[in-house]
């Protein structure tokens, strides 16, 4: 009876520490937010179409596998953006810049292999430092006005992101060797420019899926395990209060904003270089003065992440999918359009999913505690007798 009681209370006692635990809880309620999500999308299609909804619903789910590639190769660009979003939020920052990072980012890993000659087997790579090269810069900008003047980093980057699109269309358009007017799009990048591919049939995923989760394990790596990582956060708690102890805070708001436009310069490098299934073709950018939506789309990819590189890669590839299970809906007449209000969803409840996490574990926890005593006192009173 004794080992009974010992184990029942070890069992309240993990399931209190787990629901205490940041990365359960984050877990959660991400988990408890899809699943609201999902629910919404599949009323909105009962009331838009009743007959195809399980179908469509179904398709929703499932149909990213069927195109595994297309998830992992439309994953890469957002799951960079996340961790721009995501790495400059630990650090306090509300980095709404990416799109504009992301773009300068394609802009120079686009120059570099138009431009650039080089040899076939350094022209990608030096096409991916460009791109990442144009991200930092577009980064470090409104990291100078937040260190120095103060500026809220929402506004300058913001700002920026228009700034950036219109610079890019002004200087794809003035340039002959990169824009062909009569198509209004960029010719085809040569072959020593474009990132390696996989080998996945009728899909363009890259080795750049790779080195985009690379990235994100080193940034959990820098955060969780390194001075530089612990400043940044301590900054991003109080920033006055490490600057009390010692901590530049100018310099970590600077880097921080850096290295987030590195990531987002580098997701707009692996979006644009990657090889086409088409033999002879590659991407091409269309200047038709519209920000990236890669940009804001990372900006949900870290909010269901909580902004840790780790959930951010689940977040990245889990958006990708349902995206490509939508596009298959539209064969049960859903327009792809559905999928942007399911991520919506989940975005807004996952803002407030970790309070209802809270509660649903403290509820978890009574039941269970309530079940256990009426378990253990009959047997008890039967001791005693």
């Amino acid at each position: 009876m004794q080992d009974k009681m010992v184990s029942s209370s070890k069992a309240i006692e993990n399931l209190k520490k787990a629901g205490k635990s940041k990365g359960f809880s984050a877990f959660t309620a991400a988990l408890l937010a899809i699943i609201l999500g999902l629910i919404f999308g599949y009323l909105i299609m009962r009331i838009a179409s009743p007959a195809n909804s399980f179908l469509g619903f179904q398709m929703l789910l499932i149909g990213g596998f069927k195109r595994i590639g297309d998830v992992f190769y439309f994953a890469t660009p957002i799951l960079m953006t996340g961790l721009a979003v995501g790495f400059a939020f630990k650090m306090g920052l509300f980095n709404i810049g990416a799109s504009g990072q992301y773009t300068m980012g394609m802009f120079f890993a686009l120059y570099v292999g138009f431009m650039w000659k080089l040899p076939d087997s350094i022209h990608w790579i030096v096409c991916i430092l460009a791109g990442m090269i144009g991200g930092m810069l577009w980064g470090l900008i409104p990291g100078i006005f937040k260190a120095f003047l103060n500026v809220n980093e929402v506004i300058t980057s913001i700002m920026f992101n228009y700034i950036g699109m219109y610079l890019v269309d002004m200087l794809v358009q003035g340039n002959a060797a990169m824009y062909i007017s009569s198509k209004t799009r960029t010719a085809y990048l040569p072959a020593s420019a474009q990132l390696p591919t996989l080998g996945i049939p009728h899909s363009s995923v890259n080795i750049s899926i790779i080195l985009a989760i690379t990235l994100a394990l080193i940034l959990f790596i820098v955060l969780n395990k390194t001075t530089f990582g612990y400043e940044l956060k301590a900054t991003g708690f109080n920033k006055f209060a490490s600057a009390y102890a010692g901590m530049n805070d100018k310099r970590n708001i600077i880097l921080t904003l850096v290295i987030a436009g590195a990531m987002a310069g580098l997701g707009g490098a692996f979006a644009i270089l990657a090889p086409s299934t088409i033999a002879g073709s590659s991407m091409t950018y269309e200047p038709v003065s519209v920000i990236a939506a890669n940009g804001f789309n990372g900006i949900a990819v870290a909010l269901l992440g909580n902004s840790n590189p780790i959930g951010i890669i689940f977040s990245a590839v889990f958006i990708s999918h349902i995206q490509r299970g939508g596009t298959l809906a539209s064969l049960y007449g859903y327009k792809p359009e559905i999928i942007d209000v399911v991520i919506a969803v989940i975005i807004y409840f996952s803002a407030f999913a970790m309070l209802m996490n809270a509660s649903v574990a403290n509820l978890i926890k009574k039941r269970y505690s309530k079940k256990q005593s009426v378990k253990i006192l009959p047997a008890d009173q039967k001791e005693g007798a």
